[in-house]
């Protein structure tokens, strides 16, 4: 059987439940990715493309967000990172 997706989104994440933790009247559920499926439609040199990909966010209650402006900053590599000493 295989799990159920949204038809018209670019991306789906299947996850196995990993555990729940609730918090006040709410329970945060986190998951395995077990596998990503990607469409072609939004990669670019292979990888998924924001703006392509128009993500929308639930915020709580009847708020939603959009991306707005994007910034590319270069990542500091794990083994590189500074340490609490330096």
């Amino acid at each position: 059987m295989k799990p159920p997706r949204v038809p018209a989104s670019p991306v789906a994440l299947e996850c196995t439940l990993h555990s729940t933790l609730r918090l006040g009247n709410s329970t945060v559920v986190f998951g395995q990715v077990v596998h990503a499926a990607v469409s072609e439609d939004v990669l670019v040199d292979g990888s998924p493309d924001i703006g392509l990909l128009r993500p929308l966010a639930r915020l709580g209650g009847n708020e939603w967000s959009t991306v707005g402006e994007v910034r590319e900053a270069a990542r500091i590599p794990y083994r590189g990172r500074p340490t609490d000493g330096a």
